[in-house]
């Protein structure tokens, strides 16, 4: 106690000698750790409290690390007294609901060609061809989804990394090169939504494999549910979520302190570049568990809770957490503590976000489905799903953060399946309608989507149709134009899309608040 005295007293000595010279302007964040509106003394006593501490010690927090170098140290004082006395200016909060959104995803497809030649050209130039950016405008767009990869190596990696090596399928996007496609897009008018995403394939084939939608599980049986086709590959030794493992309580430490280490770099990357809406993480539902309850035995509340406070400690927009459809429809499963219960008031986010990739049909079809008869398939997941996740957070907005279908007549079953994917795209027509059958049943499941979202208005503001990658109208048209896609690209499904964000503008419905409840 007498040597926090001290360290306070001198400090505070400090702070008096240094205010004066503060710069009149600050470029990150302001240390409003308390989150009241201004940088004062109860902030300092926070920061006061980690001083001297580095990385790796109990009580460092990377939110009072403002340099970001792993040591709260005087240099870290020094941008505090910086920022002493100030009100913090907040990034606009609100957003105008509907959403008219689409999903370029990530550092792979076309998107990744594009990235790659910008980088290999020496980061000079634009980055986004300008027909991409028209054809956008066309639609109507005003806000694009970038997901931004992370990775680990195998079932007992406890390291959150960025990988930039080809080395990996699907690299991080470099700093460079996010902070460009940001600027870019805003530079047009579109607003940008980031989500961290693992998109490690090399985990899931490893010899310790693991899956993304697995991490977190506390396997009561010893290992997590799996694919039958795979299942037996995971064994009890090499799962050290269960917390009765040896390392259970090791590796879960280092792994939340490397995640949060990951989402707090680049939401210092979102506030630099003006990121509106800013998600921690995509379909790892097993991770973002805030209580326990039934198969769920443990949780992460703490764990998460930490994240979201050193995140907003450098980032003043909107946050958010991609959860997968399933949480929605197994609850049961995911417990009290998941997105289908108290995740979003716990966590105190501001939007709720989802992975739609609700089924539509329990059997494969093999004809093209009216829209009629997918609107009432969607009609009854808002009955049973969607409505009753509103009533419960009604101060929660919620979007479709990656919703797609893909262009074949067997899609309804399993929207996320993307096995279809590059397939070469064979002009069909059973129907005789003179409509490729593929294409029609996308169609259709857009427009059924889009009549119900009408239907039921305020409960879903807004859908990012996946996978519509970056790329010029002659590199599509090279390759993928002739390939089944989610993309909508010179699909019938563009027209859909493009007619649904007219209207929008013209008929803009009233917003509940996108701000922290």
């Amino acid at each position: 106690m007498k040597r926090f005295c001290i360290l306070l007293v001198v400090i505070t000595s400090c702070l008096w000698t240094w205010l004066p010279l503060a710069h009149a302007s600050q470029s990150s964040p302001l240390p409003d750790f308390d989150q009241n509106g201004v940088v004062d003394l109860p902030d300092f006593l926070l920061f006061v409290e980690h001083f001297g501490t580095s990385r790796g010690d109990e009580t460092y927090e990377d939110q009072f690390d403002l340099d970001g170098d792993g040591a709260i140290a005087f240099s870290d004082f020094l941008i505090f007294a910086s920022a002493f006395g100030k009100t913090v200016p907040q990034m606009d909060r609100m957003i105008n609901f509907p959403l008219r959104a689409i999903h370029a995803a990530g550092n792979w497809g076309d998107t990744g060609y594009v990235v790659d030649k910008w980088e290999a050209a020496g980061r000079v130039g634009t980055l986004i061809p300008l027909d991409y950016i028209e054809w956008l405008k066309s639609l109507h767009i005003n806000w694009i989804g970038l997901s931004i990869a992370l990775h680990y190596n195998d079932s007992m990696d406890s390291t959150v990394e960025r990988v930039y090596s080809s080395d990996v399928d699907i690299p991080t996007f470099t700093d460079e090169a996010l902070r460009q496609l940001i600027r870019e897009f805003r530079n047009h008018g579109i607003d940008v939504y980031l989500t961290l995403a693992f998109e490690a394939y090399e985990a899931e084939t490893a010899a310790r494999p693991v899956r993304r939608w697995q991490l977190g599980d506390p396997a009561p049986t010893g290992v997590p549910p799996d694919n039958p086709n795979v299942f037996g590959k995971i064994l009890p030794q090499y799962w050290p979520w269960r917390p009765n493992h040896p390392n259970h309580r090791r590796f879960v430490a280092e792994f939340w302190a490397t995640y949060t280490q990951q989402a707090v770099h680049f939401a210092r990357i979102a506030e630099d570049e003006g990121v509106r809406l800013y998600s921690l993480g995509t379909e790892t539902d097993r991770l973002f568990r805030t209580r326990s309850g039934r198969y769920m035995t443990n949780d992460f509340g703490r764990e998460l809770r930490s994240m979201v406070q050193s995140v907003r400690a450098v980032y003043s927009g909107l946050l958010t957490y991609d959860m997968h459809y399933d949480v929605l429809t197994a609850s049961h499963f995911y417990g009290p503590g998941s997105g289908a219960g108290h995740l979003w008031a716990d966590l105190d986010l501001d939007l709720i976000g989802i992975s739609a990739w609700f089924p539509l049909t329990d059997s494969r079809p093999s004809t093209v489905l009216s829209v009629e008869s997918l609107q009432t398939s969607y009609e009854q997941i808002f009955q049973n799903q969607l409505i009753p996740l509103a009533n419960t957070n009604p101060d929660w907005p919620i979007l479709f953060t990656e919703y797609g279908a893909m262009d074949v007549v067997e899609t309804p079953q399993r929207p996320g399946d993307y096995s279809a994917q590059n397939r070469r795209f064979v002009f069909t027509d059973l129907n005789r309608n003179g409509l490729d059958d593929g294409r029609e049943t996308q169609a259709n499941i857009y427009q059924a989507l889009i009549n119900t979202i009408a239907q039921y208005p305020g409960i879903v503001n807004g859908v990012f149709y996946w996978d519509n990658w970056i790329t010029s109208d002659e590199q599509w048209a090279r390759y993928w134009a002739r390939r089944r896609t989610y993309a909508i690209r010179g699909k019938l499904s563009e027209e859909v899309v493009r007619s649904a964000y007219a209207s929008y503008i013209e008929n803009p419905t009233t917003p509940p608040p996108a701000t922290s409840p």
